[in-house]
């Protein structure tokens, strides 16, 4: 006897309640295995931090080192908040499986076989909560930490492709539009930016809550800042939030539980800062003249992906030179106009001649705004180019002699003059001995 067309929706509503519901009781077993992984993933992402930051020193101009720090920034930021997340999720799970394991065996607290006191036993579980409210509590913080670690991956992700692909684009049109055209994007996402928090603040007050203009302003701007800030994922984030949101009367504790992680994720960036080159971006270093740091020797620095300073061999040079390599940017190219003149090609020659030409022009170039003192004395130092053998970066590199060089302490000064925007100075000091053995790097 088959069902009735009535009874079909009501029993298949019911196979998924059932269904969903076993889903949710089986599912520590899938957060334990992604919880595990994602620690290992999330902190492998603290060097795609470290590449992008690099590639930002190397790419924008220095005008726009600002933009590049506040994407590299926050991209720790998020990635330190995962780490605390999917960290605190795998401690919280596998004490949450203890806890049911334990369940399983002795249910329920027992005065009659303790090995303590009755009256003793009695104090003590006054204040202890119930194991199976605990229990819950500890699901429910681990369900939460999934979801909002997830989200803030997406938004980040998004928000760091918008952005970079902005700033690519900017710098292409540059030369053919005015900046000012080309800040419009910007500037209207922050209006709208502020626009929302205005609003929004306004709409929660008790006064406005039930004010249908203020209301549906407060909706209209949240949708349409959504979807410039968050893209095509507007409407998953949203579900979230909203989630979060209304939500917040009955389970104020998760909602604090993510505040929570959001101070431990600051916490773990201002550590992980340090091990990156995103300072450089906001607060380009000033050397301290009587400091030997290890970027400037090669062979206490051997492992260096990344140079921001020129490097010699040692700070203890035996053998007949001084080398030293000099990194030249990418961005160098936006101030070489004001100090080398304009590039002009001239169509009578052929491209092995171009190529040459512009070759000796450009490595002409680097010599005009790269100078060069040893012990005070300027010195004329003939570079060629070269790619370092480690970092593999662009430059410079030259051979001071040991006829300048002073037995004993020696201080080479290497300054970089990109136009009217930024100098750079960096004092090395040394110490010279004759010898015979030569150290070099490669």
């Amino acid at each position: 006897m088959s069902l009735s067309p009535e009874t079909t929706p009501v029993l298949e509503k019911k196979k998924n309640i059932k269904w969903l519901q076993r889903l949710k009781e089986e599912s520590w077993e899938a957060e334990l295995l992604v919880s595990a992984i994602a620690i290992f993933g999330t902190f492998q992402l603290f060097g795609l931090i470290e590449w992008a930051t690099n590639k930002y020193i190397d790419l924008l101009p220095v005008e726009q080192y600002f933009y590049g720090y506040m994407i590299v920034f926050l991209g720790l930021l998020a990635i330190s908040i995962l780490v605390s997340m999917f960290v605190i999720h795998f401690i919280l799970r596998a004490y949450w499986i203890g806890l049911v394991g334990l369940n399983s065996v002795f249910p329920d607290y027992s005065v009659e076989d303790s090995v303590y006191s009755k009256i003793y036993t009695e104090k003590i579980l006054s204040i202890l909560p119930k194991q199976e409210d605990t229990i819950q509590k500890v699901d429910e913080l681990c369900s939460v930490i999934f979801s909002s670690a997830f989200t803030i991956l997406l938004i980040y992700s998004y928000m760091s492709l918008f952005l970079s692909i902005y700033l690519l684009i900017y710098n292409l049109l540059l030369d053919y539009v005015p900046s000012y055209i080309l800040l419009i994007p910007l500037f209207i996402i922050s209006v709208l930016l502020v626009l929302q928090m205005i609003f929004s603040v306004i709409g929660n007050v008790k006064k406005y809550k039930s004010n249908v203009w203020v209301q549906t302003w407060m909706f209209k701007l949240v949708k349409l800042t959504s979807m410039v800030t968050y893209g095509p994922l507007y409407r998953n984030l949203l579900q979230v939030s909203m989630v979060f949101g209304s939500n917040f009367k009955k389970k104020k504790s998760l909602v604090y539980l993510v505040l929570s992680f959001f101070a431990s994720g600051i916490f773990l960036s201002m550590i992980k800062i340090q091990d990156t080159n995103i300072p450089h971006l906001i607060f380009p270093k000033d050397h301290d003249v009587n400091l030997m740091y290890l970027s400037y020797y090669s062979d206490q620095n051997p492992d260096e992906s990344f140079l921001l300073t020129p490097q010699i061999q040692s700070d203890i040079i035996e053998g007949e030179t001084v080398k030293l390599f000099i990194p030249v940017f990418h961005h160098e190219r936006n101030y070489q106009d004001a100090t080398c003149g304009e590039y002009e090609k001239d169509d009578s020659w052929s491209n092995q001649e171009e190529r040459t030409k512009s070759r000796k022009f450009y490595l002409d170039c680097y010599n005009k705004y790269h100078k060069v003192t040893l012990n005070g004395q300027s010195l004329n130092v003939g570079f060629l180019k070269k790619n370092h053998a480690v970092s593999e970066q662009f430059g410079i590199v030259g051979f001071v002699d040991k006829e300048f060089l002073q037995k004993g302490e020696n201080t080479l000064i290497v300054t970089k003059t990109l136009g009217d925007v930024k100098e750079f100075t960096w004092t090395i000091p040394f110490y010279y001995q004759s010898g015979s053995v030569v150290n070099t790097f490669n």
